[in-house]
């Protein structure tokens, strides 16, 4: 037996249920992966986010929207771009309006606008611009102005 077809009998005694010990960090890592327009623009322009079995496993990973999986998340905007690749279920939609009392926007575009223009390059660097400022913003806000700090220091 060759050890290409050892390794493929390997391969199909393993079952779907035996899984990494190392799960949560690798979907973890790969999560916040997604936080990258460069990532992004890598996977859209590479033609796997328009593989079903790609968009399937994100739509998997929207647990961790979750708040006990979200306190692990480093970069936020991972779960904001995971709706944008795979917007969530019109179900899911339906029962926070309904909790709310708010009528949401949905669109069905399914996510396809957003995973096409991700090839763009200018697109790329429009979106990383917007969350520089973004994360500016925040930084601002939280930790002050930064020079007014600096002169009431002095």
């Amino acid at each position: 037996m060759t050890d290409a077809a050892a390794a493929s009998a390997d391969a199909s005694d393993v079952t779907s249920d035996e899984l990494p010990s190392n799960r949560f960090e690798l979907e973890l890592e790969f999560v916040q992966s997604l936080a990258s327009p460069a990532y992004l623009h890598y996977l859209a322009t590479s033609g796997i986010l328009n593989q079903k079995q790609f968009l399937d496993f994100l739509r998997y990973l929207r647990y961790w929207k979750q708040p006990q999986y979200a306190k692990y998340l480093s970069y936020p905007h991972c779960l904001y771009f995971l709706d944008l690749l795979v917007p969530p279920d019109d179900d899911d939609d339906d029962e926070t309006s309904t909790n709310n009392n708010t009528a949401t926007t949905t669109t069905s575009d399914s996510g396809e606008t957003f995973r096409r223009e991700m090839a763009q390059v200018q697109f790329r660097n429009f979106v990383h611009e917007q969350q520089f400022y973004s994360w500016q913003y925040r930084s601002a806000r939280l930790y002050g102005g930064g020079e007014k700090q600096l002169g009431e220091q002095k």
